[in-house]
């Protein structure tokens, strides 16, 4: 694979927000054609997942519990080789972030994220 630049890492990590935050299903699914490849796996500590429809669906889930919250990055973007790892935070427009974790891709060698896992730093206390 060749090195990803430190610019087509965040261009690629904004492509992958812009999943997540995305409602509709239709413009997910031109988002993931360019950010992941078509047998992408996610799992994270409450989701496991194999493919851009599941994981589209996953997202579409997201969206259902959580309404009119938004993924934003963090600080860490940072990669080397085949990986990428990113800190991203979650909550409500405007408003302070109420979960925080962290992601860590594989990429494949055209660049686009085929294995994904999450991190979940901070949540709330129920």
């Amino acid at each position: 694979m060749t090195e990803l630049t430190t610019t087509a890492y965040e261009t690629l990590l904004a492509d992958y927000l812009a999943f997540w935050n995305e409602p509709d299903a239709a413009v997910r699914a031109t988002i993931a054609d360019r950010t992941f490849t078509p047998d992408v796996s996610y799992v994270d500590p409450q989701a496991e997942v194999s493919g851009r429809a599941a994981l589209s669906d996953l997202v579409g889930a997201v969206h259902q519990q959580l309404p009119g919250m938004r993924f934003t990055p963090a600080e860490l973007v940072d990669g080397h080789h085949d990986v990428l790892r990113f800190g991203w935070n979650l909550g409500p427009e405007g408003a302070e972030d109420l979960i925080v974790g962290a992601d860590v891709a594989v990429l494949a060698a055209e660049g686009r994220m085929s294995h994904v896992v999450g991190f979940l730093d901070r949540v709330p206390q129920t």
